[in-house]
């Protein structure tokens, strides 16, 4: 039988027993004696330590609450005042972090990181740290005000939004909630252009500001990127910017006159008034007293506190802000590269996702009409370009006479100071013209060979146009000619006789504003019965 080992333990009363940390005792299988150790040194108190196991024991106050945001709230307003000067960094990756998953040596480099930065210096540090900070400020810890804690909060924008997509994907949002949930001197849409951030909250902001700032919002927020164009690449950069301006401009007018804002044009309706939550996915508690008051971030958005609870009423899109913003540039490349007459072309069209029929009618509706202002504006705006303006200066024109009719005078006039006879006349094979050098007639000279090189039925339009451009295209389907051959061949006569083009092209055929008295009086004489 092999032999049993074993141990003896011999219990005495607790009076008899070492105190705690004098003594340990090793016990062994083989020889069954009990052996002491020397003694271990006391560990030396660590206040630090004790302070966050303090912090750590207020998650016991209420062990069956699971509310994170809450803990996370009462834990920050301990440690709010707290700092530290650890001399290691210890990084960490943590998906919603919070100081009560976090171990001693990542809370105590967070809390020296912290310290640095209330004073202004942010240093590198874990993605995780710098949100732990702003979840701080966005709940108040830590700042004097709100005030101060958006000045605070964008110290940490301007120094990690640049190499940080997350910063940039999150913090935007909680900017604007900050606004809506804090009183603050000054209007959020102030800040916003302050520090130039637009590009972040879609077509709100649209049509505010200058127009180079509108025109490059517009192409920030755009879901099409047209300085990949090809268009834009052969040279068009210049021609393209000033057009968008115009367009813009069009937009603007346009809702002006029907007392519309820019939202109008894809907002089908708004949602129900429901319970709003500020600064979602983010860790967020505040104990600040919240006086009943309505905020109204556009004329689809709006946000009401009653009894401190929240709630809100927000636009529903026909399509994403993206998707339309870039459907506005796009389409404007579109119309522009047709009336640059553009090797190749371009198809716009807005994604309008999976809505009912109702309100896919609306959208082609609101769509119908933002394509013809897009394009009525485009085609004027580069024929305005690029028309070509004659100026005559009559005190040049007078010079220029005089020295024709010297030039005149020498040619009559021979070397040897006597007038050519009738031989002298007839020994010249070619005759010399006196008129190369006289500046061309007056304009009127031009509208009359206009005149002369249209023909019955390119003036017959031109009557009609007076009168109803929409009657044109009537008036081309009856020749058998289509409207856009009829109007091109027109202005194309215009181009060589007077330097532009003077028909647009919509629904019908319009005669631009400047040309309508020199059209009138060219087709004064001619009967359109």
């Amino acid at each position: 039988m092999d032999e049993i080992r074993f141990a003896e333990i011999e219990i005495g009363s607790t009076a008899e027993r070492p105190a705690q940390g004098e003594t340990a005792v090793q016990f062994s299988g083989v020889s069954g004696i009990a052996a002491q150790t020397e003694r271990l040194p006391e560990r030396e108190l660590d206040p630090v330590r004790e302070k966050f196991q303090e912090m750590r024991r207020l998650s016991s106050q209420r062990p069956f609450a699971r509310n994170e945001a809450e803990l996370f709230y009462r834990q920050a307003k301990f440690m709010e005042d707290f700092t530290d000067d650890y001399s290691e960094k210890l990084g960490i990756n943590m998906y919603y972090p919070c100081y009560q998953n976090m171990g001693y040596e990542n809370l105590r480099t967070y809390f020296t990181w912290r310290t640095k930065a209330r004073s202004g210096e942010l240093t590198p540090t874990s993605t995780s740290y710098i949100f732990l900070y702003i979840y701080e400020l966005l709940s108040g810890v830590g700042a004097n005000d709100p005030l101060d804690g958006l000045d605070k909060l964008l110290s940490v924008w301007d120094t990690y939004s640049a190499d940080n997509p997350a910063i940039v994907k999150y913090l935007p949002m909680w900017f604007k909630d900050y606004f809506i949930f804090y009183e603050l001197p000054y209007s959020f849409f102030e800040f916003v252009e302050i520090h130039g951030l637009g590009k972040y909250y879609g077509v709100t902001l649209l049509l505010r500001g200058n127009a180079e700032k509108r025109t490059q919002l517009l192409r920030d927020i755009s879901g099409y990127d047209v300085s990949k164009s090809k268009f834009i690449g052969d040279g068009n950069e210049e021609l393209f910017s000033g057009c968008l301006r115009a367009v813009l401009d069009a937009i603007d007018e346009f809702c002006r006159q029907k007392n519309l804002c820019f939202e109008d044009l894809i907002v089908y309706s708004t949602s129900k008034k429901a319970v709003w939550m500020p600064f979602k996915n983010a860790l967020f508690g505040s104990n600040a007293t919240q006086a009943d008051r309505e905020v109204q971030m556009s004329k689809y958005e709006q946000y009401h506190c009653k009894n401190g609870v929240w709630s809100a009423t927000l636009p529903i899109y026909f399509s994403t802000q993206k998707d339309f913003v870039g459907y506005i540039v796009k389409k404007t490349e579109s119309a522009l590269r047709n009336a640059a007459r553009y090797k190749y072309k371009l198809v716009a069209e807005i994604k309008s996702g999976s809505r009912g029929f109702m309100e896919l009618s609306r959208m082609s509706a609101k769509k119908a009409k933002l394509d013809k202002i897009i394009e009525r504006t485009t085609l004027h705006f580069y024929k305005e370009s690029t028309r070509t303006v004659v100026v005559v200066n009559h005190k040049n024109l007078s010079r220029i006479r005089e020295e024709a009719l010297e030039t005149q005078e020498q040619l009559i006039v021979g070397d040897d100071g006597n007038r050519p006879t009738n031989d002298d006349y007839l020994q010249t094979s070619q005759p010399t013209s006196i008129t190369a050098n006289l500046p061309e007639s007056e304009p009127e000279i031009g509208w009359q060979s206009l005149k002369s090189a249209l023909s019955q039925t390119e003036l017959k339009a031109l009557s009609i146009a007076l009168q109803d451009s929409e009657n044109v295209k009537s008036f081309a389907d009856e020749n058998g000619i289509m409207l856009e051959v009829l109007a091109d061949g027109i202005n194309e006569k215009a181009t060589d006789h007077i330097g532009d083009g003077i028909l647009e092209v919509t629904d019908g055929v319009l005669v631009y504003e400047e040309y309508i008295g020199e059209v009138e009086k060219m087709v004064l004489d001619y009967s359109c019965e």
